[in-house]
């Protein structure tokens, strides 16, 4: 009986080293690919950032020659409305000369307000849509790693 019994320990040792080895070897096939993923992902990210810093770059130099362009013919009409309203009417008061100049002053800066949101809300699109791909993978790594937790557990419960 000792023999038999001894036969059996080894055959359950051999068993054993086989599933930790087997498990090892998965644990290691997966950190690799955990690593590839994460490398590729890292890839996709800074790609995705270099295309977004390029189309900002675009949109800028778009905004500054649209506002350049604004900016020449609101200064044609406003001299041209301008000369018209004083042959007409005279010389304005500087109290209007002032509440026109501050009109322009809050324009200005709602529309750099305006753009700085665009560029924010651009931002804030990019990371979403990188958490949103990065939990998806975490959420399929942790199914893997589940899955290669109750398969250890299964073999351990075989192995005795």
């Amino acid at each position: 009986a000792s023999q038999v019994e001894k036969g059996n320990d080894l055959k359950l040792e051999e068993r054993f080293d086989a599933l930790r080895r087997e498990h090892t070897e998965t644990l290691r096939e997966l950190q690799r690919v955990h690593e590839q993923e994460k490398l590729l992902l890292t890839e996709s990210h800074h790609r995705s950032q270099a295309a977004l810093q390029e189309t900002i770059q675009e949109l800028k130099s778009q905004l500054k020659s649209f506002q350049e362009r604004m900016k020449r013919v609101e200064e044609s009409l406003l001299s041209t409305d301008y000369k018209k309203h004083i042959q007409e009417h005279g010389s304005p008061s500087p109290f209007w000369e002032q509440e026109l100049e501050s009109l322009h002053f809050v324009i200005e800066m709602k529309n750099e307000h305006i753009h700085s949101l665009d560029r924010k809300l651009l931002n804030l699109e990019s990371v979403v849509e990188r958490n949103l791909l990065l939990e998806e993978k975490v959420k399929t790594l942790q199914q893997e790693n589940e899955d290669l937790q109750v398969r250890t557990q299964n073999h351990l419960v075989m192995a005795r």
